[in-house]
């Protein structure tokens, strides 16, 4: 073999090997979101549902007490009878100012947004 046969299958060697190790890895969690996109919707329990609703009709009456600058006392009077009437808790988030209905164990269910 003569010098530049040589070179030839180096250089030849070198990209192989250069290709093989920069090829795409062939990763499961690719093969596994094929699987996802055709699986079933997952369906919402009526009870996540009516809370959820519920949480939205707390959200709202607060924020029209709000708006028609009712006092403190009667905000928590409204606060406790939601919660008493649709099991939300609504308050008041310190740091943006914006309302958030809870569940009775804590859960944020729905908060209001700034657009």
């Amino acid at each position: 073999m003569d010098k530049n046969t040589k070179t030839l299958f180096i250089t030849l060697g070198g990209a192989l090997l250069l290709i093989w190790l920069l090829r795409p890895k062939s990763n499961k969690s690719k093969k596994g979101l094929l699987n996802v996109k055709y699986a079933e919707p997952k369906q919402v329990s009526d009870n996540e549902k009516k809370l959820k609703e519920n949480a939205v009709i707390g959200l709202q009456a607060m924020r029209e007490a709000i708006d028609s600058k009712e006092n403190k006392k009667e905000l928590d009077k409204l606060s406790s009878m939601i919660l008493q009437d649709y099991g939300v808790k609504v308050m008041i988030n310190k740091k943006t100012g914006l309302l958030r209905a809870m569940s009775k164990d804590g859960k944020v269910i729905s908060q209001e947004t700034t657009d």
